[in-house]
């Protein structure tokens, strides 16, 4: 359900503008929006505070970063080690969002001494890590450039010219080596240090006179001669490169340990950035106000059912002010509430992926719920598979126990999982084993009978179609616009038309269906044609009119987009079924333990393969039906969600009752013990 929004116009004092931002804060149900400029006012933002908190937030995301690059660095060297390594944990799958009082959010400034020292002792360590890291891409880069010349016994300053003859080392490609005997014919001495390696060292000695003679032999050789004269031979500092590499590294892996030392300082790194966060917004927002050398005008929007709560808060704060509560004015934009109950929640992230409702506009989510929910089982269609996702996100939802609205992903799996047994059940496919296999009932198999499940699937899609162009309907009448909703019914008796006189012509039905049949096609098309015209002038009405009909096209390949849960549904089936067939290929092949164990092997393997990928299409594909086939019937979207002051904190979320629950959860616990 979309809510009701009131505007709130507030007039105010600037020297309590920050006090008033805390009490909206506290509240968490205004969204403060950009006030209207009245005369001789103007929107003063502080640039200074906003960049001073940039450059704090900037500093704490470091030490993320920092400590994230330390944890990988840890559970390697613990691996390494043979140790035990378990690294803090402040987010994740089975870790819900932490809680925090008011009080408590308001003190995370207590903290903030101890982050930034432990940042700044981060940034010492992580320069000397960078420094220490440049070191070796240096010995990298030696490495690079020296390794061809390995077998090269001399120093590299030896190769020098001396009065008669030209000495030289360089390259060449193992393809050129054979043209090394045309230098030796010019009087050349060659030598190859490496001929197994695709680039090889190769060193030349030969007289002046016949220098430019062997230089045209080596440029055809692609030679690259080399341009070290380092007073040191190949071998050595390769292997003082490597050292160097090696300690340098041991140094890097013993100051990130030794920073781990501080790991736990995130928990209250991560509290002081959404701090920060929120002061960044209350800056922002106190920028959105007009404002005078004295006074400021606030306009924010709350939810109706909060109106009267924040009128008894204002009324009742010391602060000087002035305002009112009303309804939303034609024009203004409102943003868009959705309060739906547990079942239906989760979806809202679904229906925001594809846009949000705008305000006013009937809430799809309910309905997203309901399809979505009935689509996922069928196109995953397998008991066994969705016995094994409601039981997986069940225990992930009963050990985070997250409030409304987080977990969305995990609650529509877990629910998936519901709808996915109910129909592996009403298809008999149990991992891929045919219930008829077992001796158990199913309504039919959709891989014996796959005609069956095409009917099916494209009669869902009637369903779910004619059901938006339903609320379209209601929709057009809620707004009065009458012709508009009757227009919009052109479907069902298009539908139901087709229907009755398909039935009466191929079914051998009595012919008065079919009579009855056409009259409802003649009025669906007159309808269609009505609802072309609606809106239009002239001879627009009549080229709209003939328009609308295109949408008949329309209609039926949208209706044929329905056959990807027939496709979803069947390679379900049959990838569970092929999976098990190689399994017991492999047992009649091995036998006894060993074929027993392939078997279980191949199994697991298989229809872990097989659940992830089509729990995954069918995601995709459920969405896309909702998105295009559905939505396209009634939807406009394009609304802007409803976000209050306070909705910005990424890893901690505001309950000032955080105890009381606690103290109701271990009352409950005492009560089952006894």
């Amino acid at each position: 359900m979309i809510c009701d929004m009131r505007k709130l116009l507030l007039f105010g004092n600037n020297s309590e503008k920050s006090k008033l931002m805390k009490i909206l804060h506290k509240e968490g149900c205004v969204e403060i929006s950009l006030a209207q400029k009245l005369d001789n006012t103007s929107y003063v933002f502080d640039e200074t505070k906003i960049e001073d908190i940039n450059r704090k937030l900037t500093k704490i995301e470091f030490l993320f970063d920092f400590l994230l690059e330390g944890e990988k660095i840890a559970a390697k060297y613990a691996k390494d080690n043979k140790q035990k390594y378990k690294p803090v944990k402040t987010s994740g799958l089975l870790i819900p969002k932490q809680c925090l009082t008011f009080e408590e959010f308001a003190s995370s400034l207590e903290v903030e001494d101890n982050v930034f020292s432990t940042i700044k002792n981060f940034e010492e360590i992580s320069n000397k890590i960078i420094s220490l890291r440049a070191d070796n891409a240096k010995c990298d880069n030696i490495l690079k450039q020296v390794e061809v010349f390995r077998k090269v016994p001399t120093k590299f300053s030896n190769f020098k010219d001396t009065k008669n003859v030209s000495i030289f080392l360089g390259t060449v490609s193992a393809s050129k080596l054979s043209m090394v005997s045309k230098l030796e014919e010019k009087g050349a001495y060659v030598e190859v240090f490496n001929d197994t390696l695709p680039l090889n060292a190769i060193s030349i000695v030969v007289l002046k006179d016949h220098l430019d003679e062997v230089q045209s032999i080596l440029s055809d050789m692609d030679f690259v001669k080399c341009s070290m004269y380092i007073e040191d031979v190949a071998s050595n500092m390769i292997f003082n490169a490597e050292e160097t590499i090696k300690a340098n590294s041991k140094k890097i892996e013993e100051l990130y340990l030794e920073a781990m030392k501080d790991e736990k300082i995130i928990f209250d790194a991560q509290r002081l950035y959404d701090y920060y966060l929120l002061e960044k917004r209350k800056i922002e927002c106190e920028g959105l106000t007009a404002s005078t050398s004295t006074s400021f005008l606030l306009e924010a929007w709350i939810p109706q059912e909060k109106a009267e709560q924040l009128d008894k808060v204002l009324n009742d704060s010391p602060l000087s002010l002035a305002y009112i509560i009303r309804e939303p004015i034609d024009g203004e934009s409102v943003p868009t509430y959705c309060e739906n109950n547990e079942v239906v929640s989760p979806y809202e992230s679904v229906t925001n992926m594809f846009s949000a409702p705008k305000y006013k506009e009937i809430d799809p989510n309910p309905f997203v719920a309901f399809f979505f929910f009935l689509f996922f089982g069928m196109m995953l269609s397998d008991a066994g598979y969705g016995l094994i996702l409601t039981l997986g996100a069940g225990a992930i939802l009963a050990i985070t126990k997250p409030k409304k609205g987080q977990s969305n992903l995990i609650k529509i799996v877990f629910m998936g999982g519901i709808s996915t047994m109910l129909w592996g059940i009403v298809f008999g496919s149990y991992f891929g084993i045919s219930a008829t296999d077992m001796g158990i009932w199913c309504w039919f198999n959709p891989v014996e009978k796959p005609l069956n499940m095409l009917f099916l699937s494209v009669g869902m899609g009637i369903f779910q179609m004619l059901f938006g162009t339903g609320i379209k309907s209601v929709a057009e009448f809620k707004s009065r616009n009458y012709l508009g909703g009757i227009a919009a019914l052109c479907w069902f008796f298009l539908v139901f038309g087709i229907a009755g006189f398909a039935g009466a012509k191929m079914l051998n039905m009595p012919s008065w269906l079919g009579t009855i049949g056409l009259v409802l096609v003649i009025v669906g098309l007159v309808l269609l044609m009505l609802g072309g015209a609606l809106g239009k002038k002239g001879a627009g009405r009549i080229t709209g009119a003939l328009g609308a009909l295109y949408e008949i096209i329309n209609f039926f390949s949208d209706l044929m987009s329905y056959t990807r849960i027939f496709g979803l549904g069947l390679a379900t089936a049959v990838i569970g079924m092929v999976f098990n067939n190689i399994g017991l290929v492999i047992y009649d092949m091995a036998g006894g333990v060993i074929g027993v164990i392939g078997l279980v092997l191949i199994a697991i393997i298989g229809h872990v393969f097989s659940m992830a990928i089509n729990a995954l299409g069918s995601y995709v594909h459920d969405s896309r039906l909702q998105f295009v086939e559905f939505f396209g019937k009634f939807y406009e979207g394009g609304g802007e969600l409803f976000r209050p002051l306070g909705s910005e904190m990424k890893y901690y979320y505001i309950n000032d009752n955080k105890y009381i629950e606690n103290k109701k959860i271990n009352t409950e616990k005492t009560q089952e013990v006894l």
